[in-house]
């Protein structure tokens, strides 16, 4: 029974996706924290490239 629960401890086949879901999951958090800063962002690089202010939804619509 030990020897079980030691080799089901020690497999790793598994930790690549919860990584990656872990990642993903870290990254939509910071997103949402700074989404006003990052739309406002977007809007100026758009501007910049197109040279013109591009209207984009408000950060604050849900």
């Amino acid at each position: 029974m030990m020897d079980m629960w030691k080799r089901f401890y020690e497999e790793e086949d598994g930790m690549g996706t919860v990584e990656i879901v872990m990642i993903i999951a870290a990254l939509m958090c910071i997103a949402l924290m700074f989404r006003k800063q990052v739309v406002e962002f977007a809007k100026g690089i758009m501007g910049t490239v197109f040279g013109t202010v591009v209207d984009a939804p408000s950060a604050d619509a849900p």
